[in-house]
């Protein structure tokens, strides 16, 4: 694979890899801002009913197998009998607190409350772990916390937020040494369903982008290769017959020179013959000839020379040619 066609590759996995991230980073932080204000919702609504309760000084209900007197509960009026022999139990703050995470915990959706503090005058109400750090977060101003976790038994979401000390508050927690305002403990909310795990459907898409990316990169990787090898294919026969067309322009050219050489006017003595060259010298005309040209002279003689310059001769032969003829 060229060099050319791995670097397209690998910026296009960066691209890819890069816009994947962003979209996990943003993608868990909208679930975050949703876990968050979900669980903010639920812990805003028991506190109203909480608000409801303390603002009527508890209510009373009648005791059951699953509503039994409060034994934390220090009140006169803690129970009641009517005049038809129901007895009534009072239902503080706390106590409601407490039934409505029994409720919710049996819900479908198995969300779960716990009211703590760091000072729990119920046992079963004393905090855990994670709960005991957000609480003393609250002791330094801290208004609420929230994050997911995962243990070996779920996933979820976790919330809390601190419970402040109200007048109603004080006609049970005054001895405790709190006073209106103090943080007096908290309410946590667990959502199971929230979860931080990678989302597959995200991963799915993206790998599915990737894949068909790197396929197009590879297919007109090859088809520009293929382009490229016709390309230089043309060039190069291209290029050869350029050579062949200067070659013969080349060939031309040399037989225009030749034609020149003995084309135009040749200076030419009238009695020798011999012909003046450019440079100013005379020379014999078979020696201009064979100098300019590509001709060759074979020396021989014409009868009229024959005659005027070997009479003796030209006179035998003439002789022969005469008795020749008539004997034919």
């Amino acid at each position: 694979m060229k060099k050319e066609t791995v670097a397209v590759i690998m910026f296009w996995l960066v691209v890819v890899g890069g816009s994947y991230f962003w979209n996990i980073i943003d993608d868990r932080i909208d679930n975050k801002r949703l876990a968050f204000e979900t669980a903010k919702a639920f812990f805003q609504q028991v506190l109203i009913t909480r608000s409801w309760n303390a603002m009527h000084g508890g209510v009373y209900v009648p005791v059951s197998k699953n509503v039994y007197p409060n034994s934390y509960l220090e009140d006169p009026l803690r129970d009641l009998s009517t005049d038809k022999n129901i007895d009534l139990t009072k239902i503080n703050p706390a106590y409601m607190t407490r039934q409505i995470a029994e409720i919710a915990s049996r819900n479908e959706y198995g969300i779960q409350f716990h009211i703590t503090s760091l000072k729990p005058i119920r046992p079963e109400n004393k905090p855990l772990e994670w709960e005991k750090k957000w609480l003393e977060s609250f002791e330094s101003d801290a208004k609420e916390q929230g994050d997911f976790f995962s243990d070996d038994s779920k996933d979820g979401f976790r919330y809390m937020a601190p419970l402040i000390v109200e007048e109603s508050c004080l006609k049970c927690h005054a001895k405790q040494g709190y006073k209106k305002g103090d943080v007096r403990g908290g309410i946590s909310v667990t959502l199971p369903h929230f979860s931080e795990s990678i989302n597959t459907t995200l991963l799915l898409g993206y790998g599915f982008a990737a894949w068909v990316g790197l396929v197009f990169i590879v297919i007109g990787s090859n088809l520009l290769d293929n382009k490229r090898i016709l390309l230089v294919e043309a060039n190069e026969s291209l290029r050869s017959e350029i050579e062949e067309h200067h070659q013969t322009i080349r060939q031309l050219k040399e037989l225009n020179e030749q034609v020149k050489q003995l084309s135009g006017i040749i200076p030419i003595c009238m009695h020798c013959k011999e012909i003046r060259d450019d440079k100013g010298y005379w020379n014999q005309l078979e020696q201009f000839i064979c100098t300019h040209s590509e001709v060759e002279f074979s020396h021989g003689i014409c009868p009229k020379c024959l005659e005027k310059y070997y009479s003796k001769y030209y006179e035998s032969t003439k002789t022969e040619q005469m008795i020749i003829k008539k004997q034919i």
